[in-house]
């Protein structure tokens, strides 16, 4: 008798058991742990804050962004992790700061791709039984970098997808056709959105937008008519491009919103557009990307929140990293699900209107490269040292690495500009700063040409005590 007991309650066991399993396989995830909204994500690649109308720009290069800024929340000192395309994505795609998950470099045999054990948030939303896909523009964020993991469909179509002449020889970063324009990803994400999108499953789609990167590929010739250059010099030729470039990006984000609203997604969908970093356009005689200074990694940042309040607008400092775990929040993803994380949710920020505590952006550029100059023939941006940031509100610290005596200390609410380097004083603040950098071990010991060997030989070294 006991033993038919037995048998019994250990097949009742199974059977509910077995039927747990099947709801946890079956939907991909614990039901209550499926998150509640679609999650569209919108990177704007080399995209400035001052360059956006809802950010003070008085020129007409972002209707559409304007406009969904009165329904969202914008955050006007958000800071991105690098200045490198596939690091500051790698962050945003992860809640990880870039020495967290090691993807550091653009060029080299190391450090060079996003690690399969982190998981990326395309990875919790399937985990937790989302339907997940991306459409990005350029080489610098497909597969070769490990972005694609996690995402069911992955559109990375363009002409040269290859990344081929990426970086010359002679370090030298250039597209070239390894990108596509505005018109062609938003197609296709639409096409897809139309034919492809599950109701029944909540959405992540991140679309990345690539066109203000370079000018190799321009918008149509009556966008460019629309922004007259301030004199006939190659630099002010080159802003009136960027400035179509964006105006083109932001017409078809517009319609890629549109395509939302039709769809009947977008009452319940949580929009967030973020840049992955800026472009020096000539401030800091820089002009392109890949170093710290704010027009490189201040960007800018809009979250529309269903049942949140918008129009609203938060001056504290925030990173790009708080975005995975403010998406999981806000969509109702149970914390237990998440993976670890460097950011920290902005929902009772976006909830309140109150700031917290103040928080410490993190930023670095450890790959040495050399960047054109697209404005001259004469001169080229070479970057020969590993740079890193730390910075609050008021105080911004960047680190040379190789050359610790070009150490940079700015006050931003006197000196936003950063022309006034304060370093040479040593100020109180830049000592307290600097313990707080060198507490991180953020320190990269990579360079140019080295190997996994070399890395491998170098880590043994260092554990051993004869590097540090």
């Amino acid at each position: 008798m006991a033993r038919k007991r037995y048998i019994l309650l250990t097949l009742l066991a199974v059977l509910v058991l077995g039927g747990i399993w099947g709801l946890y396989v079956g939907t991909g995830g614990p039901t209550a742990a499926r998150p509640r909204m679609h999650v569209l994500l919108i990177t704007l690649d080399t995209t400035r804050a001052d360059r956006l109308g809802c950010y003070g720009y008085t020129k007409q290069t972002s209707p559409c962004l304007d406009e969904l800024a009165k329904q969202a929340v914008q955050f006007d000192l958000a800071i991105a992790q690098a200045a490198v395309t596939p690091v500051s994505h790698a962050s945003i795609l992860t809640g990880l700061d870039p020495y967290r998950h090691g993807l550091r470099v653009l060029h080299g045999l190391v450090e060079n791709r996003l690690a399969e054990e982190h998981e990326t948030l395309a990875e919790t939303w399937q985990k937790v039984g989302g339907q997940t896909a991306a459409f990005v523009s350029a080489f610098p964020v497909t597969a070769a970098f490990g972005l694609e993991q996690g995402f069911e469909h992955f559109d990375d179509r363009f002409p040269q997808a290859d990344g081929k002449g990426l970086v010359s020889p002679d370090g030298t970063v250039n597209t070239d056709m390894s990108q596509r324009r505005a018109d062609h990803t938003t197609d296709a994400a639409i096409k897809w959105l139309d034919s492809n999108a599950d109701p029944d499953r909540p959405l992540f789609m991140w679309v990345h937008y690539w066109d203000p990167h370079d000018p190799y590929i321009l918008p149509p010739q009556t966008v460019l008519d629309k922004f007259e250059p301030a004199s006939q010099s190659r630099a002010d030729i080159l802003r009136a491009i960027y400035d179509a470039d964006v105006f083109y990006m932001d017409a078809n984000l517009g319609r890629l919103l549109e395509a939302f609203r039709r769809r009947g997604f977008w009452d319940n969908t949580l929009v967030i557009v973020v840049a992955d970093h800026g472009e020096g356009l000539g401030d800091h005689d820089w002009w392109t990307h890949g170093i710290l200074y704010q027009e490189q990694i201040h960007v800018p940042l809009i979250i529309r929140a269903p049942g949140i309040k918008g129009a609203l607008r938060i001056s504290s400092l925030v990173r790009t990293i708080d975005l995975m775990p403010t998406i999981l929040e806000v969509v109702g993803v149970s914390p237990e699900f998440w993976p670890n994380m460097d950011g920290e949710s902005l929902l009772e920020m976006m909830q309140t209107g109150r700031t917290g505590r103040q928080r410490l952006a993190y930023s670095d550029s450890v790959n040495m490269l050399t960047y054109g100059r697209p404005d001259t023939a004469d001169k080229r941006d070479h970057k020969r040292d590993k740079l890193y940031c730390l910075m609050d509100k008021t105080h911004k610290l960047i680190y040379h690495q190789l050359e610790p005596d070009k150490t940079e200390f700015y006050n931003l609410q006197t000196d936003p500009g950063e022309t006034t380097n304060l370093a040479a004083s040593r100020p109180p603040a830049l000592q307290a700063m600097m313990k707080q950098l060198e507490a991180l071990e953020a320190f990269s010991n990579i360079m140019p040409g080295m190997t996994p060997s070399d890395l491998e030989r170098l880590k043994k070294l260092r554990d051993l005590g004869y590097v540090q």
